[in-house]
């Protein structure tokens, strides 16, 4: 029987970890918006967030050789960086109960092309999603960040936080009933109002 063929993802990181500047150049074209996407929920926005990110394209760099190809790359690079990113979190974390949520980390989640006043009603309601966040534990919040407000796949999660696919179902299906519950009690509506994905799909 013959082997699988190497994914797209092993090909690049085995060329830029042979020390090809352009395979390296063409992973960061890939992948660093979405690092920075990342670490714009998990530090904030500005020169934190381009921080991790330069912290997470160092981590990959450091590690390609290690990259196996079985799993996402972009998730297996932040993976690398977990540590990073939960310190990161929990430091924002603490700055954002005191302030109000950025437009750029509002930002991050597509507006579908709504109009004006459903937009201004959708960013109030995500605003309360991420105070709502703040407050809950930080596996709970992780998992909600990724799946829904990033839109990873179970796979990609999964590869993230490093457990099965189950583990991160039923843990998402707890967290989205104490965020549906937390921004209920402050708007009087549910977390789906400022999530489309959370009432588009089941877990």
């Amino acid at each position: 029987m013959n082997a699988p063929a190497p994914s797209p993802d092993l090909l690049l990181a085995r060329r830029a970890a042979a020390g090809r500047a352009d395979a390296w150049e063409e992973l960061l074209a890939q992948y660093s918006e979405r690092f920075y996407n990342v670490a714009v929920h998990f530090a904030g926005a500005g020169e934190d967030a381009e921080d991790l990110t330069q912290e997470i394209c160092l981590r990959l760099y450091q590690n390609l050789r290690q990259y196996r190809g079985d799993v996402p790359l972009a998730a297996w690079a932040l993976r690398l960086s977990r540590n990073l990113c939960i310190d990161h979190y929990r430091s924002a974390r603490r700055e954002r109960r005191s302030s109000a949520v950025s437009e750029e980390v509002l930002a991050q989640v597509p507006d579908g092309g709504e109009d004006p006043q459903t937009a201004a009603l959708r960013r109030q309601q995500l605003r309360a999603v991420y105070q709502a966040l703040e407050e809950m534990p930080e596996d709970a919040a992780e998992v909600v960040l990724l799946r829904d407000l990033q839109g990873w796949s179970l796979a990609e999660t999964a590869t993230y936080l490093d457990v099965p696919v189950g583990t991160v179902k039923s843990r998402l299906h707890r967290a989205r009933l104490e965020l549906a519950d937390r921004v209920t009690s402050r708007l009087g509506v549910p977390a789906t109002a400022g999530l489309p994905a959370l009432e588009a799909e089941p877990c």
